[in-house]
């Protein structure tokens, strides 16, 4: 047998190994739920709708407080806003410049389908003192708040591969870390 036919065993077997031992995890898996009695999944049933209770409890507030769509604030609400909300998007714009409109869009997007994370917008021209405080030189800028503190700034279309060009998937990517 050459060398070519002894890897091809080789892998065979490794191969043959692995599907075995998922096998028996998978059998493991089957014989615990099999075993489950009424009063077990009774007590999964309970948990989960309990979770779900939760969830949606905490989707609720979370709505009233203005997570799930992208609303204008002014200067004097921010920091009220970064309060009440554990992670907040903040989109420093201004109506003339096109960039924003792509910002915009993209974010008006995210709003509704991570409710979890509240999104505004603040006219820069209109908020002298945050623009400064906060180093808003280049429109649209973003600022990611976590725990009512600014955690990064996202300057213009900087940190994207294809710069003014972004798509949605790529600044819901940078926006997750």
């Amino acid at each position: 047998m050459g060398h070519y036919e002894k890897n091809i065993q080789f892998l065979n077997d490794v191969l043959v190994k692995a599907a075995e031992e998922q096998e028996k995890e998978i059998d493991a898996e089957i014989e615990r739920l099999d075993a489950l009695k009424e009063d077990d999944l009774e007590e999964l049933r309970r948990k989960r709708l309990e979770k779900m209770k939760s969830t949606h409890s905490e989707k609720q507030k979370k709505l009233a407080a203005g997570h799930g769509e992208y609303t204008m604030i002014d200067e004097k609400d921010f920091f009220d806003c970064a309060k009440k909300s554990d992670k907040m998007v903040v989109c420093f714009w201004r109506e003339s410049a096109w960039r924003s409109e792509v910002m915009d869009k993209y974010l008006k997007q995210m709003s509704q389908k991570y409710w979890g994370t509240r999104f505004v917008k603040i006219n820069a021209e209109k908020a002298p003192y945050l623009a400064e405080r906060l180093h808003i030189w280049c429109l649209p800028s973003l600022v990611l708040c976590k725990d009512g503190k600014t955690e990064h700034t996202i300057v213009g279309f900087s940190e994207f591969k294809e710069g003014d060009q972004v798509t949605y998937e790529e600044l819901e990517e940078h926006l997750a870390k």
